[in-house]
């Protein structure tokens, strides 16, 4: 594939013309929130944003969801029917989080249909990171900094300008028809390789996870679980901003002889997710919410998926009102292990 360049004065001329046939979606600040939101007609993107507090996880896969309204005539499924979605800035972390819940909506038994509406002819602009936070860890995770997993166009901020990479021919064709473009020089490649390299060694050598989903099977009664739980409020911001997790609820809200059926996200974190009509809760403690979370990205999605189920974000490392770490929960881990 070729590597295209582009000022960044003609950027904006190249989302408006991409949004002649995509919705395109862009880091927003609205209210002090930072997420992902459909631009208007001449809005910039904030990419001073490293990274939205809300994953962009939300555009195919909304918090609030109406699956089907319904009426004592029957009922009507409602399926996203719009433009394909693009997607310009979406950090390399997240683009990868698309392909690990993708494989959790789609597999060859069951296609969830409401992420396959939005998901469709969807494109993924992912931007580099050339100064990773200090809360972020995808190189844990095979990731990086510069990874392309789940990206169409890597895009590279080189200073003046942006370099495209596409990683697919329906990418670069696209690219082609928009035009705008210059073909980058050896000079801006080797620039590019120079900030890759930069931004990968301040994240320092990732630490060996390899012995981590047979060391937690191995410590279900672990007094760790209460020492890390003990500070815990279970608020659950760790799994709601979190671009793997993707468990929700259903429900049904009615006025008079007509409703809504909606989905809408939930969390292991909370007491209900498992309370049952009896009122016999399995997980009554936090100490088991919390392990059934770690549990679950890291020994339950290795064994179905053969992936962890973590990119390295860091949101919910700095989202996290009492400051757990998953980083230093994965280091006491591995101390286990020695033990």
């Amino acid at each position: 594939m070729s590597v295209y360049r582009i000022k960044k004065d003609d950027l904006s001329l190249f989302l408006e013309k991409l949004r002649e046939d995509f919705a395109v979606y862009a880091p927003v600040e609205s209210d002090g929130i930072t997420s992902f939101a459909e631009l208007e007609p001449g809005q910039e993107p904030a990419f001073g944003i490293l990274k939205t507090q809300k994953p962009p996880k939300e555009v195919f896969y909304p918090q609030n969801e109406i699956m089907f309204r319904f009426n004592e005539e029957g009922m009507t499924p409602e399926l996203y029917d719009g433009k394909p979605i693009a997607l310009f800035g979406v950090r390399p972390c997240d683009a990868k989080g698309f392909n690990i819940i993708e494989r959790v909506f789609i597999d060859p038994k069951y296609e969830d249909p409401y992420w396959s509406a939005r998901r469709k002819g969807s494109l993924v602009f992912a931007l580099a990171c050339n100064e990773p936070l200090l809360s972020c860890f995808c190189n844990w995770f095979g990731g990086g900094p510069f990874d392309k997993t789940g990206s169409d166009v890597l895009v590279i901020d080189t200073g003046e300008d942006y370099l495209f990479e596409p990683t697919n021919e329906g990418a670069e064709k696209l690219l082609s028809n928009i035009g705008g473009f210059e073909k980058a020089e050896k000079a801006d490649i080797e620039k590019a390789g120079k900030l890759r390299k930069k931004a990968e060694s301040s994240m320092g050598e990732p630490p060996k996870l390899d012995s981590v989903k047979e060391t937690l099977d191995n410590s279900w009664n672990s007094p760790l679980w209460d020492r890390i739980s003990a500070k815990c409020l279970g608020c659950a911001v760790c799994t709601f901003s979190c671009p793997t997790c993707y468990c929700f609820d259903i429900q049904d809200e009615t006025r008079r002889d007509k409703g809504t059926r909606v989905r809408l996200w939930d969390t292991c974190q909370f007491p209900l997710f498992t309370k049952e009509g009896s009122g016999h809760n399995p997980r009554k403690s936090q100490t088991s919410r919390l392990r059934q979370r770690f549990m679950h990205k890291f020994s339950y999605m290795v064994e179905t998926l053969n992936e962890f189920g973590c990119v390295g974000c860091g949101r919910c490392v700095t989202l996290c009102p009492v400051n757990l770490d998953v980083r230093d929960f994965l280091e006491k881990i591995a101390a286990e292990k020695d033990k």
